[in-house]
């Protein structure tokens, strides 16, 4: 199967220590989260506080399961898309990790009020979709660095065949992760208008 063996081609391409150093940016800007939020440092909290202004707005309203799927896998694909993309900008591929970790700290800090910041990232969905969002990240920077920087060490794999591994290693994971947060998003709805009633 196409998938499978896309999971066990990317392995081999991946290096370990650049997917670890996008990890780190991660939670460097995770770390820095609360920072930004608390000083309101507007250039920082703008966009994920519009988010979460515009989430609040849709799930004011009843929606249909496939809708809000549809609206989270597409927002997910989107945004990792726009991760492996940074490629074509040379050193764009960690500052888009670097925000990226603030942007869901800012999200994420809000979200729980403060409370249990790390442990949240331990749920279902955040354990696919972290993954697939610095398997994105290290695609691009890998890229970024065997064609701009010319780094010898690494192999050099074409953009074509960076674009085949996103569709079938990081699309499949934000698929199973968006379904999963579907169910949990609606069951916390419907729990949500049980109490109310």
């Amino acid at each position: 199967m196409q998938i499978i063996q896309s999971f066990l081609e990317i392995f081999r391409v991946i290096n370990m220590q650049i997917f670890i150093v996008s990890v780190l940016f991660f939670f460097i800007g995770y770390a820095f989260a609360p920072t930004a939020y608390y000083k309101k440092i507007k250039w920082l909290t703008a966009y994920p506080l519009y988010i979460i202004k515009l989430m609040d707005q849709f799930f004011k309203k009843q929606h249909h399961p496939l809708k809000i799927f549809i609206i989270l896998f597409s927002l997910n694909v989107t945004s990792l898309l726009l991760n492996l993309l940074s490629a074509w900008g040379v050193v764009l591929p960690l500052i888009f990790v670097l925000y990226m970790g603030i942007n869901i700290g800012i999200v994420m800090y809000h979200s729980l009020e403060g409370r249990f910041y790390y442990l949240g990232l331990l749920n279902p969905v955040a354990i696919l979709e972290l993954p697939a969002a610095w398997l994105s990240i290290t695609m691009a920077a890998q890229f970024s660095m065997t064609h701009f920087f010319r780094v010898t060490y690494l192999p050099v794999v074409e953009f074509c065949h960076y674009m085949k591994y996103y569709l079938f290693t990081v699309v499949p994971l934000l698929l199973i992760a968006g379904i999963l947060e579907t169910i949990l998003i609606v069951v916390a709805v419907k729990k949500s208008s049980n109490t109310e009633n």
